[in-house]
């Protein structure tokens, strides 16, 4: 007896059919979410930067005056991923115009690290800089630790060496394009410490006798650093 044969190939293609349209509205509608939402996070970033240039040119003297209040209006820009000293070019950088201030430091804090190089071996505390820095009086009187940190941060995108270290948790500017070996920061750990008498000097044989090691190499690791 013959049987006739079902159609199922036109089901299934319906049932495909049916799923791809479902499939395709689904990204249509994620597609138009993104974008909504794209839109939305934008207008919020153009609404949070307009207030806070608006709070920015209230209080555009403290900002300027007063390290503390400083340092937490630049902390407050940096969640908002915003810089208002790279660039002139944004409303809230030319209605404060402290980029100006943070070159001046950072072209300064160079001149005192360039000063001391045949003292300290290009690598200065920022204790130290900022100590120095004060000293020029006029608009460095008031300089922070958190400014001149800002400012190398700055410097450091030029070149030239200058960067940020932290030895015995203490932050030292470098302003020798040398990368520093493990010798060379257990030599100016050294330096800095209470064991050779005077901080900052030092001798071969004080390196010697603290680190234990022989005259070539503690000569090898202080002549890269006096360079």
């Amino acid at each position: 007896m013959a049987h006739r044969r079902r159609g199922v190939g036109v089901g299934k293609k319906k049932a495909n059919k049916s799923g791809n349209d479902t499939s395709s509205a689904a990204q249509a509608l994620a597609k138009d979410l993104n974008e909504g939402d794209l839109e939305f996070v934008k207008r919020s970033l153009s609404s949070l930067e307009s207030e806070l240039t608006k709070f920015a040119t209230e209080h555009a003297d403290s900002i300027k005056t007063d390290p503390a209040f400083r340092s937490k209006f630049l902390k407050m820009c940096a969640l908002l991923n915003i810089d208002p000293i790279s660039s002139k070019q944004t409303l809230l950088g030319s209605a404060l115009g402290i980029g100006d201030y943070y070159y001046e430091v950072a072209v300064k804090a160079a001149e005192v690290c360039m000063a001391t190089r045949t003292k300290n071996g290009g690598v200065c505390s920022v204790e130290e800089v900022k100590r120095l820095l004060r000293k020029k009086g006029s608009s460095m009187t008031k300089v922070s630790t958190d400014d001149i940190l800002l400012s190398i941060s700055k410097l450091g995108v030029l070149g030239g060496g200058f960067r940020i270290v932290t030895l015995e948790k203490k932050p030292y500017v470098v302003s020798v394009p040398t990368v520093l070996s493990s010798d060379h920061t257990d030599v100016l750990t050294v330096a800095q410490s209470d064991e050779t008498g005077e901080k900052g000097c030092f001798s071969i044989s004080d390196i010697v006798s603290v680190k234990g090691w022989t005259e070539e190499r503690a000569e090898r690791a202080v002549e890269t650093l006096v360079r």
